[in-house]
């Protein structure tokens, strides 16, 4: 066997460890999330805090970017070690050390079970595989698990938004929390974005309606009617939209991974065989409306990139869904406290939803589908 035998052979075998390894992480989190939430809303508290002395002291102007820094040099030194970083408009692409870290160990255990799965299958090739090479092969694969984080901290924005240092730290008009690696804002991954100069409704309705790939992304889109458009295809993932009027609009066949509809009214909106992974629709109007044949499950894996879909199911508590359609949808949705009286669920997989004891009477369900479903008291 020669070296790029031997390499290709080792990658798929050290990739099937890395799914493993990833599946377990993606578990831990789903049993974990909360606790880890409270967790990190102490050290951003602290941080909020520390943010409020430097504008109260004149050596920051109004934030606009707090970001949760990976150290990669940390990590490869036993450290899923995170820095915390606050810029205004002056500052922003600046770098500078920060005394505010949140050490992420629940990440690097599984990442050091990796490593070392990787390092023992490495020696069976007696020499063939240098371990430079691992070394180096294992730094492109940190993603898969540092992606935790960025789960971790947009599980965390709701309570965020209720410190009262949060409230109190002067912001610029667009405002964004990011995870990303130290010194390096381009590969940064928004987990909430408010922006205050939003576009007219007339303008917004245009903006969408050209459907740009990628143009959306951590936008926040609010107070705008953009009610009976064509958005069929359009590209929404992890944006936020709060207190948007979409009535009658067509999503069919739309990317909705992570996004966040607040407030919003989507009654009769086609988002027919959409994808809507993680997707949430808290307190939304959405009587009428159509999801048949979406996908939003629950821990689906693509192996290939070593990402898992699906970790909080698509969010309806308290949303109206009155005669909503569902038919044939793959969705693991929270129905707690939602509207159910006519909504249809036929030949829907319902695998990991969470409905209300008092609604079983109000939803017409086959056996399988009561028995996939969690029934919970209030």
């Amino acid at each position: 066997m020669n070296r790029i035998e031997a390499w290709e052979q080792f990658t798929q075998e050290a990739l099937k460890y890395r799914t493993e390894q990833i599946r377990a992480l993606h578990d831990f989190f789903g049993r974990e999330k909360d606790r880890i939430a409270a967790d990190l809303v102490l050290v951003m508290d602290e941080f909020f805090q520390y943010a409020i002395q430097l504008q109260n002291l004149d050596l920051m102007k109004k934030c606009c970017i707090i970001k949760i820094s990976l150290l990669r040099t940390r990590l490869f030194e036993g450290h899923a070690e995170y820095m915390l970083e606050v810029f205004d408009h002056e500052t922003l692409g600046s770098t500078k050390i920060s005394p505010y870290r949140y050490e992420a160990k629940w990440i690097h255990d599984y990442f050091k079970a990796w490593s070392q799965a990787c390092e023992n299958k490495r020696k069976e090739y007696m020499g063939i595989i240098q371990p430079q090479s691992l070394d180096y092969w294992r730094r492109e694969q940190v993603d898969s698990f540092h992606v935790y984080m960025v789960h971790a901290v947009r599980h965390a924005v709701d309570r965020l938004m209720t410190l009262p240092s949060y409230q109190e730290l002067a912001k610029d008009t667009q405002f964004e929390i990011c995870v990303g690696e130290y010194g390096d804002m381009e590969i940064s991954e928004s987990v909430y974005c408010c922006n205050s100069r939003q576009k007219s409704s007339t303008a917004c309705k245009q903006w969408l309606d050209k459907k740009l790939d990628h143009e959306y992304v951590y936008e926040h889109i609010a107070d705008v009617d953009i009610s009976n458009g064509n958005y069929e295809g359009i590209q929404l993932n992890f944006t936020r939209l709060e207190k948007v009027k979409l009535l009658g609009s067509h999503l069919q066949g739309s990317y909705l991974l992570s996004s966040k509809f607040e407030a919003c009214d989507c009654s009769e909106v086609d988002f027919y065989g959409s994808v809507m992974f993680d997707a949430s629709f808290r307190e939304c109007n959405l009587e009428r409306a159509c999801f048949d044949e979406i996908t939003g499950g629950r821990d689906v894996m693509n192996e290939n990139y070593g990402l898992m879909f699906g970790i909080h199911g698509v969010q309806f508590q308290g949303a109206n869904l009155r005669a909503a359609s569902f038919q044939h949808a793959a969705i693991a949705g929270d129905f707690r406290g939602a509207l159910l009286e006519g909504s249809d669920f036929t030949g829907a997989d319902l695998t990991g939803s969470t409905m209300l004891r008092r609604d079983q009477s109000l939803v017409s369900l086959s056996e399988s589908q009561r028995q996939s479903i969690v029934w919970v008291e209030e």
